[in-house]
């Protein structure tokens, strides 16, 4: 077993890039301000605010103005509830000061039959479901966000936000793309100048990434955000994610939590057993340090240090 104190003091100091809390649509562990508190108790650098249906951007100023020992940053998903692929709504996040934009997530085509429950492939239904099934029988839900055509071509509205991401110099996330989306969004991210991609959590069942595309993809220096939730909600094994670090390496890899969720660990708490098992499985201390202190710190602009 990994050493208590020094994953304590890995979790000092560590950034989380995903963190779900409220105000939300969906109840949640804990408020933004109960987070921050937990965050400066732990020691942690910095947190990013998401939310599948809201710009937590407001909200991220109000706590960095509360809580000067932690940094906050501001989140957009394009979801319909945002106007889907609205680049205005890109514009107004970056003026408020955003930090990341993910592309769909909940409304993306590549969740449409998931939410309908055409497909079923047995593993544990995320915790927004509920909320995106709920919106689809009351008839509000929208169309399903398309970010490539039929002739797998980037829409011009992807790519008009993608404009405006590179305008504000945001952090452009692939949310929940279909796989076979993820380069030639990359590609048109580059194209327009977007100067920070990550590729949001390739371990998750519907944006499911082989090593192949992961090797394809690392060629356009992305980095990959691996979350806790993934394997500690059994959607993927353990092991998956550990022999993806292992041969995609840690110098292009994020460790976030994705947590809030009501029954799940305090974020503190899943990013301390998510650096404990990666101790566990062989991976240095410099190598958690790079996966979550300077990698994310570098991707937020805080360009935190490696440990030499």
């Amino acid at each position: 077993m990994a050493d208590i104190e020094m994953v304590n003091s890995l979790v000092k100091g560590a950034y989380d890039m995903h963190i779900h809390s409220e105000p939300d649509v969906l109840p949640r562990k804990f408020d933004d301000i109960v987070l921050a508190e937990h965050a400066i108790a732990a020691g942690m650098a910095g947190v990013v605010l998401k939310s599948h249906y809201i710009c937590t951007a407001d909200r991220a100023n109000l706590i960095n103005k509360m809580f000067p020992d932690i940094k906050a940053y501001g989140g957009l998903v394009l979801n319909n509830s945002m106007g889907g692929l609205n680049p205005l709504a890109v514009d107004v996040a970056g003026r408020l000061g955003n930090k990341v934009v993910w592309f769909p997530t909940v409304d993306a085509e590549n969740e449409a039959k998931n939410i309908t429950g055409e497909h079923d492939d047995g593993k544990p239904v995320p915790y927004w479901m509920t909320i995106a099934r709920a919106m689809l029988a009351k008839g509000i839900a929208g169309e399903p966000v398309k970010v490539t055509d039929s002739d797998g071509k980037v829409t011009a509205a992807a790519r008009q936000c993608m404009e405006v991401i590179a305008e504000y110099d945001m952090i452009l996330a692939t949310g929940h793309i279909a796989p076979s989306e993820m380069l030639p969004i990359v590609k048109a991210a580059r194209e327009s100048k977007v100067s920070r991609v990550v590729i949001t959590h390739p371990e998750f069942p519907a944006t499911f990434l082989d090593l192949d595309q992961q090797r394809e993809l690392a060629k356009h220096d992305v980095m990959f955000e691996r979350c806790f939730t993934q394997p500690y909600t059994k959607k993927v094994e353990w092991e998956t994610v550990y022999d993806n670090i292992r041969k995609i390496g840690p110098s292009s890899t994020i460790l976030s939590t994705d947590l809030g969720q009501l029954t799940a660990p305090w974020v503190e708490e899943g990013m301390g057993v998510f650096i404990g098992n990666l101790l566990d499985n062989g991976f240095t201390e410099s190598e958690v340090e790079t996966m979550s202190h300077h990698n994310a710190g570098q991707m937020l602009g805080e360009l935190a240090p490696a440990k030499a």
